[in-house]
């Protein structure tokens, strides 16, 4: 029947003299709603399930029975069908029946049935009177989710809180899903004519939500992390939804993992979940490491330990190193997974060396551990090739200086490895003794004095640089290359002793040509009071390694990068970087008392002694400013031994000092081989290789470097040049660096070479 025919039905009954009670089925919310407003009036009373029940339980069906044979008036019963299902057919049929065989004198009874059209059919055809069953749209059944107090419950979901209100719940709201906060289990409705879903932690709605969901582990979060991931999927409604507009796209997570170490925890936890459900495809180091973790500690760690998995032979191995050290930046390196990964990486042995960087100050000493260990066992090609990788600053460090001297560019390129491998070499200190006695410097090198007079002092800013030896050349045009800078410099020697008090002569003429002095008279002593105290863990007496190198680069390229700031902003048209005198670390290693008995005690760690009329002059000294000075690696009897590296004396790298002009390159550096040399013709027995060049800005001093060696490049006009090769030898593409008074201005120029005679056979 319709709605408003069952209402007339039950106005009727309600005034008629009948004992027997009637039952109203109603198949949907909307008219369930209207069926209830038209009674809920006068003196009508309203019984449902909250008020047979305790909290959170079920009704007691017996107590409702027995109030009935009590109760006046008009008694009309909501819910119970309802929550009766909850329960099973049985029980919903157990419970019409007995109401059936109930009747009253006194009381008027309607049972608002929902939805039981297939439960109140009887046998007995005189019952059926008692049935108005309304047609109309039927509303689906919900799904009930049982949660507990602390699980949340998705935004914009309808929550219930106890298990007596949801049979009212359902009769008086459509909804696909009702969230139960309930201490019932599911296993206490097993016969439920609902389906029911057991969601006792926020992982187990997020896998009602998603199935996607179905792919991690509960183990993964917190159930505080999970939840708040439930919020965010009751509004997007998937993983994919949520997580595109997080992170971007969830094919290029790699790109999101970049800004790990600005993300909170939370965000970290969520690009980890979304990482475990999408992967990082176009990252092999990503991708490994999600697959070998369950926890973001585990995520991290492993991806540290990723780069171990791939053999240093592997013909990618240099760029899988890059993209693994790029992965590793984005987290900022926690100390605790950069020592991890110190200690195990020497499971390596030897080549420990290939598997670290320079990012953090533990992996930089460990790799001068290991080259004081293994240096020897790799030939320098290959220790310069590993270095260019791990260690750019050190590789540049050993980069050559053309001194346009062979013994000095000799000397100083034995001195820089020996000190970098930490060992002093019996060829090359065969050198020195030589050197000692000959001292060739005083014929090859001039006075720093006689040099500093050309160099213009107005708009200058002067950085006097303790203790700074011509060792650093390399790495210092390297930097200014990359800083867009241009250094022109000078070799030359300092006075003897090398020591500060003999060699600041420079000082007075520089104020008063009018340079400003940077930060002052006194100048930047960082490297010289580092050699002199042994600061941190640099003191040989203590730990014999030669970690101030690290601290050495770091102090020359900051005052670089102080340089370019200035020359950019225009608060100086150069800069000078000026040293008093270099210093010895190969004499430290050295550790030599020599036999020489003097009237004074050696001074500068035994470097030099004041001289005495009665004293014999040593072979490997010199007399000067009243001091007995070596020139080998000894040190006079009574000097105390060095703390990292000592000066003082004269040996090569102790006298040998630069004047550093420093300008901002304004403009880039256009160079092209001409047309005509991309392929050249050489034969090898007259030796007449040769390449032609053009440089859009004049140049001076230029010469080119290939396979390791240096040739100088010939010019007429500043702009054309040639260079011969007469080391060419065999057939293929070459490549070649071009520098200018040392500095390079241009990299990889590749040319092919062919051989006289040799046919060569293009495809067309």
């Amino acid at each position: 029947m319709k709605l408003e025919e069952c209402i007339e039905n039950v106005e009727r009954y309600l005034r008629k003299e009948d004992t027997q009670p009637r039952f109203v089925n109603i198949r949907n919310t909307v008219q369930m709603k209207q069926f209830r407003q038209h009674f809920q009036v006068g003196d009508n009373l309203f019984k449902s399930v909250k008020d047979y029940a305790g909290e959170d339980d079920n009704p007691k069906i017996d107590k409702l029975l027995n109030d009935i044979k009590t109760l006046k008036g008009t008694l009309l019963l909501n819910g119970f069908t309802t929550h009766l299902m909850l329960m099973g057919e049985d029980e919903v049929k157990k419970f019409i029946s007995q109401l059936l065989h109930t009747s009253s004198a006194i009381c008027k009874i309607v049972v608002i049935c929902y939805q039981c059209e297939k439960y109140l059919g009887v046998a007995d055809v005189r019952q059926k009177r008692l049935i108005y069953d309304v047609y109309g749209q039927k509303t689906p059944k919900p799904q009930l989710v049982f949660l507990t107090l602390q699980v949340p419950v998705p935004e914009g979901k309808c929550e219930v809180i106890g298990i007596e209100h949801v049979s009212s719940k359902i009769e008086e709201e459509e909804e696909d899903t009702f969230y139960i906060r309930t201490s019932k289990r599911k296993s206490s409705y097993s016969r439920s004519l609902y389906h029911i879903v057991e969601q006792h932690s926020p992982f187990c709605v997020l896998c009602s939500m998603d199935s996607k969901t179905e792919y991690l582990l509960e183990s993964f979060g917190t159930n505080r992390l999970w939840g708040n991931a439930m919020k965010y999927l009751s509004q997007y409604h998937s993983w994919a939804a949520f997580l595109n507009e997080l992170f971007g796209n969830c094919n290029n997570l790699e790109l999101a993992v970049g800004n790990w170490r600005f993300f909170d925890e939370e965000r970290r936890w969520l690009l980890f979940i979304a990482l475990k459900l999408y992967g990082a495809s176009n990252s092999w180091c990503l991708q490994t490491a999600i697959k070998k973790s369950n926890s973001i500690k585990e995520f991290i760690r492993s991806v540290f330990r990723g780069l171990l998995d791939i053999d240093w032979n592997d013909a990618d191995f240099w760029k899988r190193f890059d993209e693994w050290k790029n992965t590793v930046k984005a987290f900022g390196y926690p100390q605790e997974e950069v020592a991890d990964y110190c200690s195990f990486v020497i499971c390596k042995g030897k080549y420990a060396l290939y598997y670290l960087t320079d990012a953090t100050d533990m992996e930089r000493k460990q790799i001068i551990g290991l080259l004081d260990v293994y240096g020897l066992e790799f030939s320098r090609e290959e220790l310069l090739g590993i270095l260019e990788h791990i260690y750019p600053p050190l590789y540049a460090y050993l980069l050559p200086y053309d001194f346009r001297n062979e013994l000095l560019n000799r000397y100083f390129q034995e001195y820089k490895y020996q000190k970098v491998i930490n060992k002093l070499l019996q060829q090359f200190e065969t050198l020195v003794e030589k050197q000692a006695v000959e001292r060739d410097y005083n014929l090859l090198l001039p006075h720093r004095s006689e040099k500093i007079e050309a160099v213009e002092k107005k708009g200058t800013h002067l950085y006097f640089m303790d203790a700074m030896g011509v060792e650093f050349l390399g790495f210092i045009l390297d930097k200014c290359h990359e800083k867009e800078m241009q250094a022109y410099v000078t070799v030359c020697k300092c006075e003897l002793p090398s020591i500060t008090c003999f060699n600041k002569e420079f000082i007075d003429v520089f104020e008063e040509g009018g340079a400003t002095l940077i930060p002052d008279r006194n100048g930047i002593k960082d490297l010289d009071e580092m050699k002199h105290h042994g600061e941190k863990d640099y003191d040989f007496n203590k730990n014999k390694l030669p970690f101030h190198l690290i601290r050495e680069l770091e102090i020359i390229e900051n005052v670089l990068d102080n340089i370019k700031t200035k020359l950019v902003r225009g608060q100086c048209e150069r800069a000078v970087m000026i040293s008093d005198h270099g210093s010895s670390r190969l004499s430290v290693l050295k550790c030599s008392e020599n036999k020489w008995t003097m009237k004074s005690k050696g001074e500068h760690s035994g470097r030099c002694c004041p001289k005495d009329e009665m004293d014999g002059q040593p072979l490997c000294a010199t007399e000067s400013n009243g001091f007995w000075v070596l020139a080998n690696y000894d040190r006079f009897k009574g000097g105390r031994k060095a703390n990292v590296e000592v000066h003082g004396g004269a040996s090569l790298e102790e006298v040998t000092v630069p004047i550093i002009e420093i300008t901002y390159r304004d403009q880039a550096y256009e160079i092209y081989i001409k047309e005509g040399s991309r392929e050249i013709v050489f034969n090898t027995m007259k030796k007449n290789g040769a390449v032609e060049f053009f440089s859009k800005t004049k140049l001076g001093n230029v010469t080119v470097c290939m396979n390791g060696k240096t040739y100088d490049a010939h010019s007429g006009d500043g702009q054309n040049f040639v260079v011969k090769l007469p080391d060419l030898r065999k057939e293929g593409s070459y490549s070649i660096d071009v520098y200018s008074s040392n500095n390079r201005v241009a990299s990889g120029l590749v040319f092919y070479a062919r051989k006289q005679g040799m046919q060569v056979n293009k495809l067309l």
